[in-house]
């Protein structure tokens, strides 16, 4: 069995996130009170970062449920699924010949769009479950996740088989089941309390082969190999939220769903720090404010320092130049 620190942080592509908004903002939604509350950096849709952790993206889809409504939100979802987000990943099935093959490569795939996530395909008692495992938090959060991660799987099926396809049965480990009940074939089992989320694929599906022509695709985007290293995942998770945020070791927790003392734990076993972390983010978002052409008076602003000498001094110590001469000699820049 692995140990935790060869886990990545469960995150999630950027770009998903923005498409989520985009498809929900033509209802009327306040997209900035939107970003603020759900805890994601507040130019989300200027970033050019690829990933977000999870925890602000939970609490944005509960959020989206609550102002749309149960329907409205589980079709919107859907809709986002089928015609924004799936297609992105259909090509990377290309080559399997049935469902089957599919869902058994579905772990690899999710990796990339994923990362930490625990997805799997399983057979128990000769019957076939695609299966999503996570730690059960007794949340609002969580119960909308799992109705995520369920109309996600449902919406890639019916991709794959071209199908209006529903499960015979389906498992959450939230005890609400009205938030998902709406949203199903009213023959669809749904069993609460369960120790995983997963949806029993039948064996007339998980047999039938599938065709996925150029129409029903975009370009693949390449998989991402990931480090083995929290403290790398760390970095990729809190890089959107530098600009706007001086990140407090408290604040990064939360983000990670973390408290700070298993955080600060879990760096120091890889003999680094929160301080060590946030320098290398300091370091690396300053580099590419300068290289975008911004003054150094907005880049400290924007890093949370009170004055322009605190961060030209930080900047030196981790750099061994002063901000100045960064961009006159690394950037070819003027002063």
């Amino acid at each position: 069995m692995p140990s935790s620190n060869t886990v990545p942080l469960p995150m999630i592509r950027t770009g998903y996130t923005k498409i989520l908004i985009d498809v929900f903002a033509k209802h009327g939604i306040n997209i900035q009170e939107l970003l603020r509350d759900s805890g994601l950096p507040p130019d989300l849709f200027n970033t050019d970062k690829d990933y977000l952790p999870t925890e602000p993206v939970k609490r944005l889809i509960y959020l989206l449920s609550s102002q749309v409504g149960i329907n409205n939100f589980s079709e919107l979802l859907r809709l986002a699924f089928r015609q924004r987000i799936i297609p992105q990943i259909l090509k990377q099935f290309s080559e399997a010949v049935t469902v089957k093959e599919a869902l058994e490569k579905a772990s690899d795939v999710f990796k990339s769009d994923s990362p930490g996530s625990s997805i799997s395909f399983e057979e128990e008692y000769n019957k076939h479950w695609f299966c999503r495992s996570t730690p059960y938090e007794n949340s609002v959060y969580f119960l909308w996740s799992e109705v995520f991660a369920v109309l996600y799987i449902i919406e890639l099926i019916q991709a794959l088989t071209k199908t209006n396809w529903f499960p015979q049965q389906i498992r959450i480990q939230h005890n609400d089941a009205d938030a998902l009940l709406s949203s199903l074939n009213s023959k669809t089992q749904l069993f609460i309390g369960q120790h995983t989320t997963a949806v029993l694929i039948d064996d007339d599906i998980l047999h039938k082969e599938i065709h996925i022509s150029h129409s029903d695709t975009e370009q693949k985007q390449p998989l991402v190999e990931w480090h083995s290293s929290f403290s790398d995942s760390v970095f990729t998770a809190l890089l959107p939220y530098v600009r706007e945020h001086s990140l407090t070791v408290n604040q990064a927790a939360k983000l990670l769903n973390m408290t700070p003392r298993t955080f600060q734990r879990r760096l120091k076993e890889e003999r680094t720090s929160f301080r060590q972390i946030k320098e290398s983010l300091m370091l690396s978002v300053s580099c590419e404010l300068m290289e975008e052409g911004h003054s150094l008076t907005h880049i400290s602003n924007q890093l949370g320092y009170n004055n322009i000498s605190h961060f030209s001094r930080a900047f030196k110590r981790i750099s061994g130049l002063t901000p100045k001469l960064y961009k006159k000699t690394i950037l070819g820049l003027q002063n």
